[in-house]
């Protein structure tokens, strides 16, 4: 039977479905139902477009390409995303699926589209290559076992931050004593996310994203910890829960303000997160880094996260 496709706008397509096809794919993928549907709600109250062309066979949705705005970017770049259950693969659908992405983002006023691939997925590079997508950045999936992890080595790099005179606690501890904390909190998250290494300029993002993502129903406000110069907020590192794993945390935005940085806070601060989150009882801590912050990296594999496979960014001018 000939595949069916159909385009479907702000979040309204078969979640489920689309999780199905992207754990198929990678089965230790953490995109869930509940975490789709949290983009997408925050896409729609932002605003900002998104949309899904869906392939079917048989009245069973067996492709996706997504195509949306983000809060990072202007309009004219959106995101760009499509996957082919592996039982439906080789067969055209995800060239044809790529096609209607590509159009209906152009539609809807991309001038430039950003995608990523698997390094170890051949056939897809070759096809973005073929396709006018270049290479701009690569980032690892990495992953800390705190079975493995050992505070006691850790303790005296955080006791020598604290000795200098930078504080570190949670965001429960420093909201219970800020009434404005959720702005400060955003206005130092804008602060380092803007100045994280990458070859594409970062916009400030909104406070009402910062707001349904990072302060949302993943937050650990125990584990989610900051670092204080007295008053002010200087840095910052986010676990955040997993969806159907309750032993893992998946770690986001990590770091601190430009002129606090080289004094070890960010280092203190992902290993106090993870003295944290073992006492706590989690066994593993994932988080991702670009190949442009390096320095980042090299934090990551001083405290023990293990490298995986890379996913490589790719860039298209229309």
């Amino acid at each position: 039977m000939s595949p069916e496709y159909r385009v479907t706008l702000d979040s309204d397509y078969d979640h489920e479905a689309v999780v199905r096809i992207g754990h198929a794919i990678r089965p230790d993928d953490y995109v869930s139902v509940e975490l789709l549907e949290d983009r997408e709600r925050a896409q729609r109250n932002a605003g900002r477009l998104n949309g899904r062309w869906l392939a079917s066979v048989d009245n069973v949705i067996v492709g996706s390409g997504y195509f949306g705005q983000s809060p990072w970017f202007g309009p004219d770049l959106q995101f760009v995303h499509v996957m082919v259950h592996p039982d439906h693969q080789e067969c055209g659908y995800g060239r044809a699926l790529a096609e209607r992405v590509e159009t209906s983002a152009y539609d809807h006023g991309a001038r430039r589209l950003l995608g990523h691939a698997e390094e170890a997925d051949a056939r897809t590079l070759r096809f973005l290559s073929l396709a006018g997508y270049r290479e701009i950045d690569r980032e690892w999936r990495s992953t800390l076992d705190l079975h493995s992890f050992d505070p006691v080595e850790w303790a005296e790099s955080i006791d020598a931050v604290r000795a200098a005179g930078i504080a570190i606690q949670s965001v429960a501890e420093v909201s219970a004593n800020r009434p404005d904390w959720r702005e400060e909190l955003h206005g130092l998250y804008v602060d380092i996310d803007r100045d994280v290494p990458s070859p594409l300029e970062i916009l400030e993002i909104p406070r009402e994203d910062f707001e349904a993502v990072t302060l949302g129903r993943q937050m650990l406000a125990d584990g989610f910890l900051v670092a204080l110069d007295g008053d002010t907020l200087v840095g910052l590192t986010e676990p955040q829960l997993v969806d159907g794993d309750p032993t893992a945390l998946s770690q986001e935005l990590t770091g601190v303000r430009s002129d606090y940085r080289g004094r070890g806070i960010a280092t203190a601060l992902k290993a106090a997160s993870a003295t944290w989150a073992k006492d706590q009882g989690y066994v593993s801590i994932r988080t991702y880094n670009a190949q442009s912050n390096a320095a980042m990296l090299v934090v990551n594999d001083r405290l023990g996260f293990e490298r995986e496979h890379a996913t490589i960014e790719y860039l298209k001018n229309l």
